[in-house]
């Protein structure tokens, strides 16, 4: 009876498909956004030689969790609507770093609210965070992106369709 449940359990994992992972992930940005404190000083500053972009928190997660809809709907669009196949690999390469960068940058986050903070209030310590924003992004949009605009293509002209 067990091994039944066990293999019942490990068949709902593999009815999981990529678009609901990235769907799930922008829902979790859209409520860190919608949830955080809006009386601080929520900004992310952004300085480029004499000039300052100060752009609200929430506006960031509305962008970060439209970019995972629209991620997911990349892929719905080609493994749903036009029933084609992607590789899986590339899907899985795809879906590790943007979603792992994620869940990195987040415990970075909580590690440095927790560790690194520092008494001084004028004094803000983010050199590892942004240092990690920094590398993560360099690796999303140079590695990340170019892998799932290849799956995509590759999908969309490969002549066997998927059968399901």
């Amino acid at each position: 009876m067990k091994k039944e449940n066990m293999n019942g359990n490990l068949l709902n994992l593999k009815k999981i498909k990529i678009y609901n992972l990235f769907w799930l992930v922008a829902s979790i940005i859209l409520l860190i956004g919608l949830i955080q404190d809006h009386t601080e000083d929520n900004t992310f500053d952004i300085n480029v030689h004499d000039t300052y972009f100060v752009i609200g928190h929430f506006y960031v997660a509305l962008f970060l969790s439209l970019g995972y809809y629209l991620t997911g709907l990349g892929y719905w669009i080609v493994q749903k609507a036009m029933k084609k196949k992607l590789i899986i690999g590339l899907t899985l390469i795809h879906s590790v770093i943007l979603n792992g960068s994620f869940l990195v940058y987040w415990l970075v986050i909580a590690y440095s609210k927790a560790f690194l903070e520092s008494p001084f209030p004028l004094f803000d310590n983010y050199q590892l965070i942004n240092r990690t924003l920094i590398i993560l992004s360099i690796l999303i949009l140079f590695i990340g992106q170019p892998i799932y605009i290849i799956n995509l293509t590759i999908g969309v002209f490969k002549k066997r369709k998927h059968i399901s």
